[in-house]
């Protein structure tokens, strides 16, 4: 029963974070592999076109070239930052 706060004591830190460094701070390595997976599936959906489309799944291939597009947005940004981070010139960590 010491271990639980009292009223009015000062609070007890429970939780406490540990300093771990950040892994990926522009987001580079996350956006290449699921361009990568993109890519893949995008591949695997138009040579597998006719099946898909004789199950009514067809529109599976437009759902990988989207996100493949998607990808490459996502990667142009990610360059841009991790440009900027380089250069000092952003303002947010």
């Amino acid at each position: 029963m010491d271990d639980l706060p009292r009223v009015g004591a000062e609070p007890h830190h429970f939780l406490v974070q540990a300093p771990v460094p950040v892994l990926d701070v522009d987001g580079f390595t996350v956006t290449i592999l699921g361009l990568a997976a993109f890519a893949v599936a995008s591949v695997l959906a138009a040579v597998f076109y006719p099946a898909l489309e004789q199950h009514g799944n067809g529109w599976w291939l437009g759902v990988c070239v989207s996100g493949f597009g998607l990808g490459l947005i996502g990667l142009a940004y990610c360059l841009y930052r991790r440009s900027r981070r380089r250069a000092g010139r952003w303002d947010r960590d």
